[in-house]
C-alpha cells in the first residue's frame, strides 16, 4: 500500500514539474562546441532621421580580429553566426580552407533588442520598452 502511495506521489511530482518548465533560448546550443562573441561596435547614425542611432547594419569581422581570438588556423566552412537561437547567413570571403590575411567574415548585424525579455514579467505588459535588452547587448 505504501509503495502504491509513493509512486502516485512521485508521478504526480513529476507532471506537475514539467508543466511549470520553461525554455531558456538555449536550445541550440551544442555544449561539445566552444563559442565566440566579437564586440562590433555601434552602426553609426541615420542623418536622415535626425542623428538617430541605427539598429542594425553590415559587419565584417577582419581576419586580424578572428587570428586574435585564437581561430586563425579553423577552416572557413566551419564559421557559424547564431541570433536568438536561429543560425544567421553569414559571407566568407574563401570559400572553403583557412582564412589568410586579406579574408574577412562579413553578415547582416543587429543591435540585441528585448523582445525575449518579455518572459522575465508576469504580465508581460508590464515591460517598459523592447527597444534595449536588460540582460545584453
Amino acid at each position: 500500500m505504501f509503495m502504491r502511495q509513493f509512486l502516485v506521489v512521485a508521478l504526480l511530482f513529476l507532471f506537475i514539474n514539467n508543466s511549470f518548465s520553461q525554455t531558456y533560448h538555449n536550445e541550440w546550443i551544442d555544449y561539445g562546441k566552444t563559442y565566440y562573441k566579437f564586440k562590433v561596435g555601434s552602426f553609426g547614425t541615420d542623418a536622415v532621421n535626425g542623428n538617430a542611432i541605427l539598429k542594425k547594419g553590415m559587419v565584417r569581422i577582419p581576419y586580424s580580429t578572428i587570428a586574435a581570438a585564437g581561430m586563425g588556423g579553423t577552416p572557413s566552412e566551419h564559421f557559424q553566426l547564431w541570433r536568438d537561437g536561429d543560425e544567421i547567413p553569414v559571407y566568407i570571403s574563401k570559400s572553403s580552407g583557412s582564412l589568410g590575411s586579406s579574408d574577412f567574415i562579413e553578415f547582416w548585424g543587429e543591435v540585441n533588442n528585448g523582445r525575449l525579455d518579455a518572459e522575465m514579467y508576469r504580465d508581460p505588459s508590464l515591460q517598459l520598452s523592447d527597444y534595449w535588452s536588460l540582460q545584453t547587448d
